[in-house]
């Protein structure tokens, strides 16, 4: 994999090891963790150009800690797009991160 390539995790059978970042994934809509060759994950959906964050880049354990954090801006998210992520659409989240 070149250095600035990503791959995809879903992974919604990590629920007992990373409970935040799986039900982030959730009220997302299925957006998965972009995971990078350093080890770090990232939520971001890269079928919109440019790509759509929705978490900073951090190490797995990093991230399920933010998503705990910060859940709550999340399920506000998802409710207010609600019937956009129902309908396969990616509406963007403002970044409430540095």
């Amino acid at each position: 994999m070149h250095p600035t390539e990503t791959q995809n995790l879903f992974c919604p059978d990590d629920v007992k090891g990373h409970p935040y970042s799986v039900e982030v994934e959730m009220l997302l809509g299925g957006i998965a963790r972009a995971m990078f060759e350093d080890g770090t994950m990232q939520f971001m959906d890269q079928d919109t150009e440019p790509s759509t964050a929705f978490s900073p880049r951090l190490d797995p354990e990093a991230l399920e800690a933010f998503c705990r954090e910060h859940i709550d801006k999340y399920r506000e998210h998802h409710d207010l797009h609600r019937q956009s992520i129902a309908d396969y659409e990616t509406p963007a989240i403002d970044q409430f991160w540095s």
